[in-house]
Formats: structure tokens, C-alpha cells, sequence
């Protein structure tokens, strides 16, 4: 992977570098108060923020303990500070709501002029070849079902209540790769928002139970981030390789 992360990224390396549009984050943010709460569907990293495609979204769920809503339907997109990104309607937010978001990022090759979004049918030589899938989920306060396993591909599952873990703490969550235990997988650390170097990306390595802990040390955003790829890709003819990308953001208390 590359970059910081923001809340919690899990990033298990990136396999085409820095720069590939594929290596890319998609995570949950909020704005507005809670009577009209919308969730911000964020794209890219700290130093390199794309648009968020409001078509590549494939769903955006509200889940409370009484159930879920989708918030599919009238997403827009609008400018935050610099960046262009994605946003629902508005939704009642009582401080205790999981979003999940699912985004298909499709199909990406390199080329000698960089990162195009095409297959191998249209470039069969092309050295390096994926499909691209991303998993977010944010939690809005302590309560929240957090604990939910949603059954994302990639799935970053919180072993205690996340907003409740306070700075000097530690963290513990589970990884799930469609719905076993992602052993090895490295969980990045970040807040969305700091560029920090590639080399002092904080990283924790899940065991064999697909478990890792993440020292919490400071209040304020928190993103957690994974990355892992598999090859041959389920679409050989398209791709050599799929990666998928997962994401977890919430609050530090102070």
C-alpha cells in the first residue's frame, strides 16, 4: 500500500506501487448535524485525492441495532475543500450507526504512460493487470453494531467497541477474507488527512486467528486500512491479479 491511512486502513502492500489508481482507498467520513447526517464517500490517499465516481458505488447502507437502510439512491457529488467526493442524503443519526459502502473500482493495466482503466483484451501485453474492489465501513459513536460482520470480501471486524478505546490503549480486530480469517494480512494506521512516508506507515500484522491489535495513540480520526491481493484473478482473461481494499473510520474519544 502507500500513504497514510485514515482511521483504521488495513493495507497489506500494494502490488503496483504508489501510483496505480487500483492502490486507492475508499473510506467513510460525515458531515452535517444528526437530524440530517450524510455520509462522505472518500477516494485516494493523503497526498492523492481522485474524484470519488458516484457510479462505481455499488451500495451504501445505514445499520442500526432496529435494522438498515439504503442510502443508494440521491447521491451527489460536491467539493471538499480541494477534493471532489461523494455524498448521501441526509439520514437521523442518533451517535450509535455503522455505514458500509461497497465500490468497484474495475479494471486497471499498466502501460508505458502509467495507469489506464482497460483490460487485457484490449492490451494483452500490458506487464501488470487487475480488477480492483473496495470496502468501507465508519462508525458514528460507541454502541453502534460494531461488531456486525456484513460479509464484504475484505472485512476489518472490531473485537471491542472501537469508539470506547481510549488513546494508550490497544485495539483488537479480526480480518476476515470472504468470511475466514486473513492470516498475515497488515493493518495500516492512519487519519485520512497526513501525508506520511512510506516507511513510517504504522503496520500491524494479524496471527493465525486472522487477529491483530492497533495501539491507539492519540484522540481525533481514526482510519484503518488492509489491503490483499489474490492471483490468478477470478477473470484470467481480463486480469492476472484481484485486489481488494478495506477500510475502518471512526472517532478517538479524547
Amino acid at each position: 500500500m502507500t500513504s497514510s491511512r485514515v482511521m483504521v486502513s488495513l493495507a497489506s502492500g500494494i502490488l503496483f506501487g504508489v501510483t496505480a489508481a487500483s492502490a486507492h482507498d475508499i473510506w467513510i467520513t460525515l458531515t452535517g448535524p444528526a437530524n440530517a447526517r450524510r455520509a462522505v464517500v472518500n477516494y485516494g490517499h493523503p497526498y492523492d485525492r481522485p474524484p470519488t465516481v458516484a457510479d462505481k458505488i455499488i451500495d451504501i447502507f445505514v445499520i442500526t441495532k432496529d435494522g438498515q437502510e439504503s442510502l443508494i439512491k440521491g447521491l451527489t457529488t460536491t467539493r471538499e475543500r480541494q477534493w471532489f467526493v461523494v455524498e448521501t442524503t441526509p439520514f437521523r443519526d442518533d451517535g450509535h450507526t455503522l455505514l458500509a459502502v461497497r465500490y468497484d473500482n474495475g479494471y486497471w493495466i499498466k502501460t508505458a504512460d502509467g495507469y489506464r482503466n482497460a483490460t487485457n483484451r484490449e492490451v494483452p501485453d500490458a506487464p501488470e493487470s487487475l480488477w480492483s474492489v473496495k470496502f468501507g465501513k465508519a462508525l458514528t459513536g460507541p454502541g453502534a453494531p460494531w461488531d456486525k460482520v456484513l460479509g464484504h470480501e475484505l472485512e476489518i471486524v472490531p473485537l471491542s467497541d472501537p469508539p470506547t478505546v481510549k488513546a494508550g490503549q490497544k485495539l483488537r480486530l479480526r480480518v476476515l477474507f470472504r468470511g475466514k480469517p486473513l492470516v498475515g494480512g497488515k493493518i495500516e494506521r492512519g487519519d485520512g488527512l497526513t501525508v506520511v512516508p512510506e516507511a513510517d506507515i504504522p503496520r500491524f500484522t494479524t496471527d493465525g486467528d486472522g487477529v491483530a491489535e492497533v495501539p491507539i495513540v492519540k484522540a481525533g480520526p481514526m482510519q484503518l486500512v488492509i489491503d490483499h491481493d489474490v492471483s490468478p484473478s477470478a477473470t484470467p482473461d481480463l486480469a492476472r491479479t484481484d485486489m481488494f481494499n478495506a477500510t475502518l473510520w471512526y472517532a478517538v474519544p479524547k
